[in-house]
């Protein structure tokens, strides 16, 4: 299947269009905030698609066969939590995408990286490349990618950034970050910690359960 016509034009599409916005991201980029793109969670997320994307599509032209399950696993949980926090803050608080009244990213780009791309990603990896099998090292490059994350923007960016600035401290790359106690922020973490643990489990049964419809 993975050496079909349609699947290697698939993966070609995803590599190109993940390419795509991976370069045009450093247009967006201002070079006076310290850690440019790669503040956002979004970015780390379309980074990952990509490297996935490159893998995936090596499979197909049969220059490789390593399946890089676990990659590909973990950027299906990566782009979940992405997709689910930024619809969750743009539903509840609509303003923290605006700047003066001017969105902070424009909807063609805003509805790939937050819906279309990880939509083409979780296609591949659940129905075509089957991901999700050695599930401890999938469940711990999730929780790794969670923690060095939360360490870079809170040990990294928020102190060599003064802004943005919220009432408790500055810096964070979103907003009501700034405007939380140390405290809350850390659960805020863990939460979406735990969450990420909780979704490679979710993932595991989704793949399972693919599996045996396609071998029954």
């Amino acid at each position: 299947m993975e050496k079909s016509k349609f699947v290697i034009s698939y993966r070609w599409i995803i590599f190109a269009l993940a390419g795509f916005y991976f370069l045009i991201a450093f247009d967006d980029a201002i070079p006076s905030e310290f850690g440019w793109q790669y503040r956002f969670l979004t970015e780390w997320a379309l980074v990952m698609s990509l490297i996935s994307a490159a893998f995936m599509l090596r499979r197909s032209l049969e220059q490789t066969t390593k399946r890089h399950d676990v990659w590909a696993s973990a950027t299906v949980v990566l782009n979940i939590m992405v997709v689910f926090l930024y619809w969750k803050i743009y539903f509840e608080d609509p303003s923290q995408f605006y700047v003066d009244g001017v969105r902070t990213i424009p909807l063609w780009k805003e509805y790939y990286l937050h819906l279309l791309g990880p939509i083409l990603q979780w296609i591949d990896a659940f129905f075509i490349l089957g991901a999700f099998r050695p599930l401890k090292r999938i469940l711990a490059l999730s929780v790794t990618v969670n923690i060095l994350y939360i360490a870079w923007i809170e040990w990294i960016v928020s102190p060599m950034n003064a802004e943005p600035a919220g009432s408790v401290t500055s810096g964070l790359p979103y907003r009501f970050l700034n405007d939380m106690e140390l405290a809350d922020r850390m659960g805020f973490y863990v939460t979406n910690t735990i969450s990420a643990i909780v979704l490679v489990g979710l993932c595991w049964l989704i793949a399972k359960g693919l599996y045996r419809i396609r071998n029954v």
